[in-house]
């Protein structure tokens, strides 16, 4: 299964994210750990995604395999 910020950063890996959780998702990677957390408080379950996504080894392959099974018809690759 997953979650909706999992889905919403796979949207954005994909290129179909709307023009907001775009900037936002560009601003996290660009802020430092601080920012981060700043953004958290707002945001809790996408920055977590994204911090896993930098730091967490095989959570990108296993996000992919699972969202690849939730839409089959998405080219979304590890």
């Amino acid at each position: 299964m997953v979650t909706d910020a999992e889905r919403e950063f796979c949207f954005f890996k994909l290129g179909l994210s709307g023009s907001f959780m775009e900037s936002l998702i560009n601003t996290t990677f660009k802020a430092d750990m601080n920012n981060q957390y700043k953004l958290s408080l707002g945001f809790p379950e996408l920055i977590r995604v994204i911090q896993r996504y930098q730091s967490e080894t095989g959570y990108w392959k296993d996000l992919v395999e699972r969202f690849n099974k939730e839409f089959p018809a998405s080219k979304l690759a590890a």
